[in-house]
């Protein structure tokens, strides 16, 4: 019997709320003239509403952890997205394809004294690397390079090798830059 007694206390807790809502919307709304008929149905509408209220719970969920992923420089992943990354939509070189080859492109040419964003520099960058690659290297404009022309620059640039071929340049300084020496046929 206590079976039963425990059943029947567990369903009444959970259907007296609903059951007690209702019956109190629909003898309001009868007692404002509405019909009998539609006073039920109002009075079902409200149990209904309590149910799924006392259902629902208010704690927000909890988020799943976000999986990191640590990308390793040259690890299999990182080959992968940059192949997928090498052809865009309309088979030219993909943006971000193109923005690794831009940041190796400079990080080389950097090792043999230039600077590949430097104007005044374009033409050593070009008599070192060649105009096709420099240009690729450097364009920022639609339409992108052609994938040829990134493994084009890419085999220039692996070629090129990561040493030196010539000194590198220092920048005088202006305010320390020796004053030149006076011309000795110049009258003072």
């Amino acid at each position: 019997m206590t079976r039963v007694r425990a059943a029947a206390r567990a369903a009444w807790a959970v259907v007296w709320r609903p059951l007690a809502g209702g019956a109190g919307v629909g003898i309001v709304v009868w007692a404002l003239g509405m019909r009998a008929a539609s006073a039920v149905v109002v009075a079902l509408a409200a149990a209904t509403l309590v149910a799924v209220l006392q259902r629902v719970d208010g704690a927000a969920e909890p988020r799943p952890t976000r999986r990191r992923h640590e990308a390793r420089d040259g690890a299999r992943g990182e080959v992968l997205d940059l192949a997928w990354t090498m052809v865009g939509r309309d088979g030219r070189a993909g943006e971000r394809a193109l923005r690794r080859l831009r940041e190796a492109g400079a990080r080389r040419v950097a090792r043999h004294g230039l600077d590949l964003d430097a104007p005044e520099q374009a033409d050593a960058v070009a008599a070192l690397i060649g105009a096709r690659a420099r240009a690729t290297l450097t364009r920022r404009t639609h339409p992108l390079p052609t994938v040829r022309d990134l493994v084009h620059t890419l085999d220039v640039l692996e070629r090129l090798g990561a040493t030196r071929s010539r000194p590198a340049t220092s920048r005088p300084d202006p305010e320390l830059a020796p004053e030149p020496a006076p011309d000795p046929r110049s009258p003072r």
